[in-house]
């Protein structure tokens, strides 16, 4: 039987959609600051993964009947992050640079800074534990809009684009769930802004 319209399968047995979302869109490798570099600049230090996931698991369970995933679900997720604690006043995220992670703050709160054309530093939001950072780059690996700078001592799991090509490998299902929720996200953020400029 063929595949449906719009689906090939690929190396991995994942769709065409999905291969598309993991395919190089930017700049060259060597212009793309990974998580590592970004980690040891920042003297971040890793924390061991059955905490993180625990971090974790708790971080989401904030966001209550928004929370797409229940603990076990988590638990196999959180095998493909990273966990690091980073202490405070460092630049986690810069504005400008070409990256290829995502963040979940799971402790501490972080300031999303940007600076405008006048080079005026404007404060655009503050994170809070559960909320995801830098997803629009983890997809497409273009520019980061803004600065994301720590104001208290945080943990943070930290999802590389590594990671999310074998959570798609391994777990399919729970990544195809997880790349939605980003997308609702990223949709939020820009009908917000949209409703910005507008008004």
């Amino acid at each position: 039987m063929d595949a449906p319209e719009g689906y090939r399968a690929g190396v991995a047995g994942e769709s065409v959609l999905f291969q598309s979302l993991l395919a190089p869109n930017g700049p060259g490798a060597g212009l793309v600051v990974p998580w590592q570099t970004r980690a040891d600049n920042l003297g971040a230090k890793r924390l061991g993964r059955d905490r993180g996931v625990m971090l974790l698991q708790t971080a989401w369970a904030h966001q209550g009947p928004n929370q797409p995933f229940n603990r076990q679900e988590l638990s196999a997720l959180g095998m493909f992050w990273d966990y690091f604690h980073v202490a405070a006043d460092r630049e986690v995220i810069q504005q400008g640079e070409y990256g290829d992670y995502m963040l979940v703050q799971l402790t501490g709160a972080m300031a999303v800074e940007r600076l405008d054309a006048a080079g005026k530093n404007m404060r655009l939001a503050e994170t809070s534990v559960g909320d995801l950072i830098g997803e629009m780059s983890l997809l497409d690996h273009g520019l980061r809009f803004s600065s994301c700078v720590s104001l208290t001592p945080c943990d943070l799991a930290v999802l590389t684009r590594e990671g999310l090509e074998e959570m798609l490998h391994n777990q399919p299902q729970l990544a195809a769930r997880l790349i939605l929720v980003l997308a609702r996200k990223l949709s939020i953020r820009l009908r917000s802004l949209s409703a910005k400029l507008g008004s």
